[in-house]
């Protein structure tokens, strides 16, 4: 009979809850399970592999309808092919091709947090960044190779140096002044600082702001979040010109979860997929466990004095009941956070598009402003990146293209804004590539409308790791903790050490991170 009392239960297997599990049980000696309502693990962190007339996930071989679902799964979908996605099944175009469910980046690659968690659990996983930066400017369809420490050939004199003074000011910010600026959004603190006067600086800036945080609306974006990726470019010594977004091969970032989970079963905790967890049990005040729903309607408690919710918190309420928390509390995390969403193409092509235009094309490649005043939350910005000249992510000899832009959760389920877009850089490959039909193989499009997590609003504090609410409850991901920012994969790694440091009274964050990589400085304290 299956363990049924831990020391404690992780409900969700994204890159937080995995986290947080090894940790525990590694350098605890913490019996530990991880409940996973999906059959396959990673959360948001999904990752596809062609193999013949089929895909895989994390051991699981789907045709076209189970990859719809797995999608699902990560709340992500199919907007548009070319063929159709049965035929493209039928006919194998996706074999040798690693893919993510709605674009991934990982920042920072092998000197990010993830990184160095990973190697702290002894199971490193290799993440090559892109070689270079490119741009397109969207008016003159100008494509151009951006060479470091020169101008920017689609700038005016004046307003590359407007960008220079822009990028110089965030770039010598403290971690201090960055966390003094969580509270505003980034339109405000430009305007403060006369960084919003330029036009050609200002739409520079906010596509660094889209392509680091997924959001497109200044006014919606905490600046603190922004400004430290800004900040610790310098310290890390990395840049989108030397390299600095990272992507993983086959099986793509899928290797992430996977690398955590045998840390894990050496440290004997286990992982149970396809295991959803229907309520979390309190009583008095305190966690006592867990209810799970088994096969044929069963259902079985799971004891542990500490619960670990790695869920959205949008969606934490589905285990937990809102009567265990303030009404206005459960208001704003319900109604009032809200989620970057990430629109993304994977399209497999026989050749190298960028060679004739002058671009590596390991390089990360910038289309701002592609879509303007059209009723989108700001202007919509295009991000492109040939993943397998990176990695090994394509059969021999062929490439893929990635196509990604940030939107809202809203605008994301809103189909006639989402195929604008999709029309808009459809009709952009066309006319730019002119061997388009000889080329490209296949192209899909996935949104996914909760791509980044859900977000507080601007001035509101993210949920801490350890709930003040109830005794045992501890909550973990890309958008918990006072002292968290950032977001994503990145944010997620620092979540887990926040909440093993909540648990266990130690202080990992500064034992594995170096100092730009550790969470914002807590307030002085006043007497």
């Amino acid at each position: 009979m299956a363990n049924k009392e831990f020391d404690a239960i992780v409900i969700g297997s994204g890159v937080g809850g995995c986290s947080v599990a090894a940790l525990l049980a590694k350098n605890f000696g913490k019996s530990v399970v991880v409940l996973e309502k999906a059959p396959h693990i990673g959360g948001r962190v999904a990752s596809y592999t062609g193999k013949g007339d089929k895909v895989t996930i994390d051991g699981l071989e789907l045709d076209s309808r189970g990859f719809r679902k797995s999608l699902a799964d990560s709340r992500c979908w199919v907007s548009y092919c070319e063929p159709d996605l049965e035929t493209m099944f039928k006919e194998g175009l996706l074999d040798g091709y690693t893919f993510e469910n709605g674009g991934h980046g990982l920042f920072w690659g092998n000197k990010s947090r993830c990184h160095l968690l990973l190697e702290h659990l002894g199971e490193p996983v290799d993440m090559p960044v892109n070689k270079g930066l490119g741009f397109v400017e969207a008016k003159t369809n100008k494509i151009y190779q951006v060479l470091p420490r020169q101008p920017y050939p689609w700038q005016s004199e004046e307003g590359y140096r407007a960008t220079l003074s822009a990028l110089r000011q965030m770039g010598s910010l403290s971690m201090e002044e960055c966390a003094a600026a969580m509270d505003i959004d980034v339109q405000t603190w430009l305007e403060q600082r006369g960084l919003t006067d330029n036009e050609e600086a200002y739409d520079y800036i906010k596509v660094v702001m889209a392509c680091q945080n997924a959001m497109a609306e200044p006014r919606m974006a905490p600046a603190g979040d922004f400004l430290g990726y800004m900040a610790m470019a310098r310290d890390i010594g990395m840049n989108l010109h030397t390299g600095s977004v990272a992507t993983v091969a086959e099986p793509g970032c899928m290797a992430i979860p996977l690398a955590i989970e045998r840390a894990l079963k050496k440290a004997g905790g286990e992982i149970r997929r396809s295991t959803p967890v229907e309520e979390v049990i309190v009583e008095s005040g305190k966690v006592r466990g867990v209810i799970v729903r088994g096969a044929q309607g069963t259902y079985e408690t799971l004891e542990a004095p500490i619960v670990i919710c790695n869920i959205p918190p949008k969606h934490i309420f589905n285990v937990l009941h809102p009567r265990h928390f303030p009404p206005e509390w459960v208001d704003l995390i319900q109604n009032k956070f809200w989620s970057p969403g990430l629109l993304s193409a994977f399209i497999g092509l026989k050749n190298n598009v960028w060679e004739r235009y002058g671009v590596d094309e390991r390089s990360f490649i910038w289309m701002p402003g592609i879509i303007k005043h059209e009723g989108y939350i700001g202007a919509v910005d295009m991000v492109m990146w040939n993943m397998a000249s990176c990695a090994h992510r394509a059969p021999e000899g062929k490439r893929d293209f990635i196509f990604s832009t940030a939107l809202t959760d809203k605008e994301m389920r809103n189909p006639k804004k989402v195929m604008r877009v999709i029309n808009y850089c459809m009709e952009w490959f066309r006319k730019t590539f002119d061997d388009w039909r000889e080329n490209v193989e296949f192209v899909l499009w996935t949104p996914s409308d909760e791509a980044y997590g859900n977000w507080r609003p601007v001035g509101e504090k993210r949920p801490d790791v350890q709930s003040p609410h109830i005794e045992g409850l501890y909550y973990v991901g890309d958008q918990y903790g006072e002292r968290l920012w950032g977001g994503g994969v990145d944010g997620a790694s620092l979540s887990a050490l926040l909440c093993v440091n909540a648990i266990m009274g130690t202080d990992l964050e500064h034992e594995i991170l170096p100092p730009y990589h550790c969470g914002i400085p807590k307030p002085p304290k006043s007497w």
